[in-house]
């Protein structure tokens, strides 16, 4: 289909009028559940109402008749098209420009008005009784409340409230037993010895319970103001106790390292005057070394010197001797030429 017609069909749920009628029936919706809602508030409070005040509360029954009859109906027809929701008529018509929704609406709301009134038509006329009574209270149960319980049986009401309590005292703790089963009628200070019985062993029943001594004593210590405080008290001095040893550790860590580095520094006093002194010795018996080698090194020369003085001086006398003979003869040859 071509998109400039679609805005022309009557079923597009685009058109400004399909989304203005899908809003109206969206609030008369919301409207008709809202009536709903208060017209069953309105019945629950009147059926506790009735309740309340010993009268019989009204049917509910004719809602559920209702949809019983429109189902039946609905099985047996098996037609197309709407049917009516309501007993007594037949066939349902849309009215002249009305469409799907505002006739199922339409339907729904005759539904809920047709119910409302069935239930008001159903419903017994109640006492005319007022509920406040001559002292200004609010009196729920009347007069025929009153008087239906005055021609009770007072023996059979007695052993039924009596057996109730007892039921009840079974998983119920109320401040009346807190003396015992016979607190309130024979309590302790009534007794002639004026001594409080010796309950330590048995519960507030008269059953045996031996753990009890020690939940009383647990008991008495855990709620004493006094055995708090000097339990606070303990604490604190624990506390105390726990601090300073914790400080006297941590000073004698202190004290212990102190002495350490002390220890060090003297060995390294030590060490350092012992290498300094080394260093001096070294140094004064390498000039010692020095002066010795020097000398020795200059005698060594001396007496090499002397030596060299000694041997040439002996090397001459040795050529001179021996030069001697060759110049006599020389010269005793040259005189006899």
């Amino acid at each position: 289909m071509p998109l400039h017609l679609l805005g022309k069909k009557s079923w597009n749920v685009y058109n400004a009028d399909n989304i203005a009628r899908v809003r109206r029936d969206e609030a008369a919706a919301k409207a008709a559940e809202e009536e709903e809602e208060r017209r069953m508030q309105e019945v629950d409070a009147q059926r506790r109402l009735a309740i309340l005040r010993g009268e019989e509360p009204p049917p509910i029954e004719d809602e559920r008749q209702d949809e019983r009859g429109e189902q039946g109906r609905k099985a047996e027809s098996g037609s197309a098209g709407a049917r009516s929701r309501f007993p007594g008529h037949g066939r349902r018509r849309k009215r002249p420009g009305e469409d799907d929704t505002d006739f199922e609406l339409r339907l729904a709301q005759e539904r809920n008005s047709a119910t409302y009134s069935a239930i008001e038509s159903s419903r017994k006329p109640t006492s005319s009784a007022p509920i406040v009574d001559h002292a200004g209270h609010i009196d729920l149960f009347g007069d025929e409340r009153a008087r239906a319980h005055a021609q009770k049986n007072d023996e059979a009401e007695a052993e039924k409230k009596k057996k109730e309590k007892e039921f009840e005292d079974q998983y119920t703790m109320r401040f009346s037993n807190a003396a015992g089963r016979d607190g309130i009628s024979k309590p302790w200070y009534s007794q002639s010895d004026g001594i409080a019985p010796d309950a330590s062993s048995k519960d507030i029943w008269g059953n045996k319970d031996p753990n009890r001594r020690a939940r009383d004593s647990q008991r008495i210590i855990s709620d004493d103001p006094l055995a708090m405080m000097k339990k606070g008290a303990s604490q604190i001095r624990e506390l105390k106790r726990e601090r300073m040893k914790i400080q006297a550790e941590r000073d004698a860590e202190l004290k212990q390292l102190r002495k350490e580095e002390h220890r060090r520094d003297k060995h390294r006093d030590r060490y350092r005057e012992r290498e300094e002194r080394e260093d001096r010795g070294a140094s004064e018996s390498r000039r010692h070394h020095s002066r010795d080698k020097r000398e020795r090194r200059d005698d060594h020369r001396e007496r090499r010197r002397h030596k060299e003085e000694e041997r040439r001086r002996r090397h001459d006398d040795s050529r001179s001797r021996s030069r001697s003979p060759d110049r006599r003869r020389h010269r005793h040859r040259r005189d006899e030429e």
